[in-house]
């Protein structure tokens, strides 16, 4: 049966379209004649093109229909159903409600990401980076530090400090020397500038292609990050060693532990190690001796890592291990001394398994920039943005606190200055001190008119996305389409939920009228009174045979036990008990409560029953027994045979499981399979045995609204739909461009 309600949410939508590609340098489904109007509701046109990008999308089985030309004029007919309820939101002004047009925005929002990105860049750079997981870089490196907002002279005396150090080591002077003296990487004057292995998307996006690109024993040029200058030598490249997870027990050394300190740490973690070595249990052995706090109550446990994540030297080993279980000898890190356990390893997934996770860790990644400059590139291009550097050079020269602070007030003549421009709209000087008034900030800064610069090509760059996404809807069909379906599906959400489902669940007069009046099509048809034992053997189910017909079950049995001090009176724990039993007994209509009393306290029988009555329970619904000895019980009893699933699973959950009737035929195969005759009857079917109690033979009967509500439900959400439908089919005028539609039926009939 074909799906009625068209476009609640767009979800698939939303996906599909996140597929999609966009790389094309113009707008391929731009515009250009008019579309054919294929119907109109109250004068608003629908497109065939819109109706047809609804039909091909959700009509999935169109390959298969017997008649494609009949099953467009059906959906045609939805698609119009649709189209005037959409009409009837409008003419109550429900997309002029904000939460309407803040919810629409929104979408809107998600919908133009994937047109505002450049594919073949994140395709490329995905690619890249997967290739570059395959190997393993070694390199050290010289920084000279350079803010990115640097002035240039400051910048231009960097990079002359780091080519003459690259003059040194070309000229034979050893690297890891100078990085010691001039690096301004903190960690230099210990390792020498060695960062150790690492592999792509560790390292910022720059000084990873400088490593990647450059020979084993070679020094690159200078390379600039945003944390400065930097000269790379690689040392070596390797393949991939993977991912690793181990388990650790550390031994904790602090950074200023004495050579005393360092030994007694070793030494207890070679005892550490001999106890695993016989045969110790190595979680029992970390909870008590391993110093990592974060790990010990979960064995040592570490989370997956790869190259570059760890210290060398916890890399090293962990990487050495083969086995899983195998423990390494105690390793010496800058934190203390480890002893490691590998618990697996895992190569590097196929390209389609990591390009999802890929793309996203790019988007992070400092890479985000290529595929940012090459959007902007495009749409520069795209919408024609016409720079005037006149004008900027003049208000770059202005640059200064009050300006940048967003505290400057140019004149009328100065406001009107255009600074640039996007096909037929002009951006003004006034405009960008009304942007920096938000943006702006105030304070000291080496280069004003570098820093306005830069705030000015911010400005520039969120103004050209701005007017993208303004004109999407212009340039791509398939955006516009999804848009339109989005703003009547949020519209046609609203109104059924207020027309349809809710009423149908609040207007209680009125599902009763339309049940009583349509109990003959709500009938059981011929059913069986029974219950249905599933046992896992034979041996289960001759102990469940035995046990029938011994009802009332226990379902559980608790103590009652009065607090020290306390004669007949009932004790919170005790109020607590029965309060909780009597929830449990209101579930099972079958169940009933027992409670034992000791003969010293049979006064508490009073004080029980006077809390029972106080709620609700009725005297039918509990008994008392008098019992010797001192400890008073409760216990929840039931006639239902499910009960019995408790008694069996003690061990196993699914040694027996209890299905209660009646049952009509197709109701459970295992019924349908026996003879419907009152009594047992066994079988085994699909490895478990069975047995199948039938107490009585249930002829047709109407079925009472409690049985079959959510039916009903369904089937008066239905008929008010329709009765609406109805309605709005004489309240709006409804026009079929009948030559549209049968040329188009004509083509569908070819195809």
């Amino acid at each position: 049966m074909r799906k009625k309600y068209l476009l609640w949410f767009a979800g698939l939508s939303l996906l599909s379209l996140s597929c999609k590609s966009t790389e094309q340098s113009s707008p391929a489904g731009a515009l250009s004649t008019p579309e054919p109007v294929l119907f109109s509701v109250q004068s608003e046109p629908t497109t065939l093109q819109e109706f047809l990008y609804v039909y091909n999308k959700n009509n999935f089985s169109r390959d298969t229909v017997a008649n494609p030309a009949d099953d467009l004029r059906e959906y045609l007919d939805l698609y119009i159903n649709f189209k005037l309820k959409v009409q009837e939101a409008k003419e109550a002004g429900m997309h002029t409600e904000q939460a309407f047009i803040d919810e629409l925005e929104g979408y809107k929002k998600q919908l133009a990401k994937p047109y505002l990105t450049e594919s073949a860049v994140t395709e490329k750079l995905v690619r890249e980076a997967y290739e570059r997981l395959g190997t393993e870089v070694n390199a050290s490196h010289i920084l000279l530090g350079v803010k990115p907002n640097a002035v240039p002279a400051d910048t231009l005396a960097a990079y002359k400090k780091i080519m003459k150090l690259r003059e040194q080591i070309m000229n034979g002077e050893d690297f890891a020397t100078l990085a010691r003296k001039h690096s301004e990487d903190p960690s230099a004057s210990i390792n020498g500038g060695n960062l150790g292995y690492f592999t792509a998307l560790q390292m910022v996006y720059p000084f990873e292609n400088a490593a990647y690109n450059t020979a084993e024993g070679k020094v690159s040029m200078p390379v600039r990050t945003n944390f400065g200058y930097h000269l790379v030598k690689v040392h070596d490249k390797r393949p991939s060693q993977g991912k690793v997870k181990v388990a650790h027990i550390m031994i904790r050394t602090p950074e200023t532990a004495s050579p005393e300190e360092v030994n007694r740490a070793k030494e207890k973690a070679e005892e550490i190690y001999k106890k695993l070595q016989k045969g110790g249990d190595w979680a029992q052995l970390a909870a008590q001796f391993s110093e990592d706090r974060s790990t010990k109550s979960n064995g040592g446990e570490l989370e997956w890592f790869s190259t570059g994540n760890m210290v060398p030297s916890f890399e090293e080993a962990a990487f050495a291990l083969e086995e899983k279980g195998e423990i390494s000898e105690p390793v010496r890190t800058p934190y203390g001394w480890h002893i490691i356990r590998l618990i697996d390893t895992e190569q590097i997934p196929p390209f389609e398994e990591m390009k999802g996770e890929l793309q996203a860790r790019i988007s992070r990644d400092s890479r985000a920039q290529l595929q940012e400059a090459a959007l902007l590139a495009r749409l520069s291009k795209e919408n024609k943005l016409q720079e005037n550097n006149q004008n900027l050079k003049a208000l770059l020269e202005k640059a200064g606190t009050e300006l940048m602070a967003g505290n400057y007030a140019p004149d009328s003549t100065e406001a009107a200055k255009v600074l640039f421009s996007l096909q037929d709209k002009a951006y003004t000087v006034a405009d960008f001190t009304a942007w920096l008034k938000k943006h702006g900030r105030e304070g000291s800064n080496p280069s004003p008119q570098s820093y306005l610069q830069k705030l000015y090509e911010q400005w520039q760059k969120e103004e050209l996305l701005a007017y993208e996404e303004a004109h999407l809807a212009e340039k791509y069909d398939d955006y516009r389409l999804l848009v339109q379906e989005y703003h009547d599906g949020i519209l046609l959400f609203q109104l059924m939920d207020e027309k349809v489902w809710t009423k149908a669940l609040e207007d209680t007069a009125g599902l009763k009228a339309f049940f009583q009046a349509r109990r003959d099509q709500y009938q059981w048809g011929e059913r069986v009174e029974g219950t249905v034992y599933s046992a896992s053997d034979k041996e289960v189910l001759r102990k469940v045979e035995k046990m029938m017909g011994q009802s009332p079950y226990l379902v559980k049995k608790v103590p009652l036990a009065w607090e020290a001090g306390t004669k007949n009176a009932l004790a919170g724990k005790v109020v607590q008990v029965l309060d909780q039993l009597v929830n449990e007994l209101r579930q099972d209509s079958t169940a009933l409560l027992e409670i034992e009393i000791p003969k010293a306290r049979a006064a508490a029988v009073q004080h029980i029953g006077k809390h029972l009555q106080a709620l609700d329970l009725g005297k039918e619904r509990y008994t008392f027994r008098t019992v010797s000895g001192n400890e008073a019980t409760a216990s929840l009893l039931t006639q239902s045979p499910a009960a019995l699933e408790e008694q069996f699973n003690t061990e196993s959950a699914l040694a027996l499981q209890v299905t209660q009737g009646p049952f009509e035929k197709g109701d459970h195969p295992v019924v349908d399979a026996v003879s419907w005759e009152p009594g047992t009857h066994q079988l085994e079917k699909g490895g478990r045995v069975y047995l199948v109690e039938i107490r009585s033979i249930l002829p047709p009967a109407p079925k009472k609204l409690d049985e079959v509500r959510g039916q009903v439900i369904s089937d008066y959400q239905e008929y008010l739909e329709k009765q609406w439908v109805h309605t709005l089919r004489a309240k709006y005028a409804v026009e079929v461009n009948e030559e549209v539609l049968e040329q188009t039926l004509e083509n569908i009939e070819t195809k």
